[in-house]
């Protein structure tokens, strides 16, 4: 049996592509297939099709995302359809997660649970409507890993709502509708008990350079240059030999008499990106297209060349706008509409991959946080209480080994910038972190993608090829961090 994963993808019929999105961004052996094979774990979306039996049979393990109540030729244990705003996760340590989807309820033994009554106080010790997420069918000499919710599918959806961004603090912004990294977290996580379930490690590739713990980057949304915000993050950057990405937009900052002066001095110390040249979202492929030439066209004729790198304003990420990103050549983008808290990914749309690398930040920002306190009523937030509310989200993101990617806006960060901006570059340093930025983060890893190894039984063990490997690419071996070096073996 070959210790990879392969991907179901039907001729014809519904495809969203989940589990390739969710396998490329683990960097994970994956091959494509129609019909039977002997890889060791094979997944499926909604449909299990016949000759799917004889690979579990022979021993091999199969994951269904979006079973329903006639996908398996035996009793599923199907009870209903449901709409359900959250499933628990805590079987993962992820906690409760937002969803808001259609979903297969069914009874049985396994991991996670939906809620079909929610928010309903227990009586008399009972708890009705309590399913699991992932339930667990064994055929043969293999095991069926199966879920009634779309779980691969939510990955790929679009849409944002204005709700808290972590249970870690009170904080609200207009995030992705669905928590996609709790969902990704746990899928990662019934991906390698697959492949243990056959009796093979579980190996991708490590998430950060050089086999760092974690990562800390951080970006401007240039909606106007105020010159007090722009020195003081200057200012800091070099305190603190970082860099911040300034994300520009043309329809904010063009009025002010000494924006080519002001780009210029960032320039020389820290990196400009695309912000767009109207802020607000663009439907349509061809008005991206335009806004992305405008403001290139405008950034030009200031003397001054763009990274290939965006960032959606207003956090408005839309597959029409990762399309045209591609399509005039951005290697990378950034926003928080689309998915937070996550580690980079190729965007998948209905089994295409036709977007950039996607650059996942937190929601939290000292822009929202001032104009959250005043709808309350509340003072200004201090320096203190900014400082406390990063350290909560760093220390809550090194525990789960994920970036540390934020944002905010020079008018209002740069307000705090000198007492905060160290403080919280000192904070993750002193957790292990490496110091880097968005567009070399982001860089690395489209080096990680371009990466290229195999994997083999041979003798009861599992070899590792190596062809092609960036020197600062760790391999991720059962959750252990490996260095192989370039054209090598390696036996696991």
């Amino acid at each position: 049996m070959k210790p990879a994963f392969a991907i179901y993808r039907p001729l014809v019929g519904e495809y969203s592509g989940g589990f390739e999105q969710l396998l490329r961004q683990e960097k994970a052996i994956y091959d494509i297939v129609q019909d039977k094979s002997d890889h060791a774990v094979t997944c499926f979306e909604n449909v299990f099709p016949d000759w799917a039996y004889g690979c579990v049979e022979d021993g091999g393990i199969a994951i269904v995302s979006g079973a329903a109540k006639n996908t398996f030729r035996f009793d599923a244990g199907f009870l209903a359809k449901a709409a359900v705003e959250h499933i628990d996760l805590k079987d993962f340590n992820e906690g409760k997660a937002r969803i808001c989807s259609s979903v297969c309820v069914f009874a049985g033994e396994g991991k996670g649970e939906v809620t079909l009554h929610e928010n309903r106080s227990i009586k008399q010790g009972r708890r009705p409507g309590f399913y699991p997420v992932f339930l667990y069918r064994q055929y043969g000499k293999g095991t069926i890993i199966y879920s009634g919710i779309p779980l691969v599918q939510l990955l790929t959806y679009e849409g944002s709502d204005l709700r808290q961004t972590s249970e870690l603090i009170d904080f609200d912004e207009r995030i992705s509708s669905i928590d996609k990294q709790k969902i990704a977290s746990a899928l990662r996580q019934i991906l390698a008990e697959a492949m243990h379930m056959a009796g093979y490690p579980y190996i991708s590739l490590w998430y950060f350079p050089d086999g760092a713990t974690s990562l800390f980057a951080y970006s401007i949304d240039g909606d106007g240059l105020l010159s007090q915000g722009v020195d003081n993050l200057i200012e800091v950057s070099e305190q603190t030999d970082t860099k911040f990405l300034f994300y520009i937009n043309r329809q904010l900052c063009e009025s002010d008499p000494d924006v080519k002066e002001k780009l210029k001095k960032i320039a020389k110390g820290n990196l400009l990106g695309s912000h767009g040249s109207i802020h607000n979202a663009k439907d349509s492929y061809e008005d991206n297209v335009n806004d992305l030439r405008d403001v290139e066209g405008w950034v030009s004729s200031l003397g001054l060349t763009l990274d290939r790198t965006y960032a959606a304003p207003r956090g408005m990420y839309s597959h029409n706008l990762g399309k045209a990103l591609k399509d005039c050549g951005y290697r990378h983008s950034r926003d928080f509409g689309f998915a937070i808290d996550d580690y980079p990914y190729f965007p998948i749309c209905e089994g295409d991959f036709d977007a950039p690398v996607q650059i996942p930040c937190d929601g939290f920002n000292v822009c929202r946080l001032i104009g959250r306190n005043e709808e309350r009523g509340l003072p200004a937030p201090t320096s203190e209480e900014i400082i406390d509310s990063y350290k909560t989200l760093i220390d809550g993101k090194i525990e789960k080994k994920l970036p540390l990617l934020f944002f905010c806006h020079p008018q209002y960060f740069g307000l705090y910038a000198r007492e905060v901006y160290p403080a919280i570059v000192a904070y993750a340093r002193e957790k292990g972190a490496l110091l880097s930025d968005y567009v070399s983060y982001g860089d690395f890893w489209l080096e990680r993608d371009a990466c290229d190894y195999s994997v083999k039984e041979e003798n009861g063990k599992t070899i590792i090829s190596v062809t092609k490997k960036d020197p600062s690419v760790r391999f991720s071996i059962d959750g252990e961090i490996v260095n192989i070096d370039e054209a090598s073996s390696f036996a696991v």
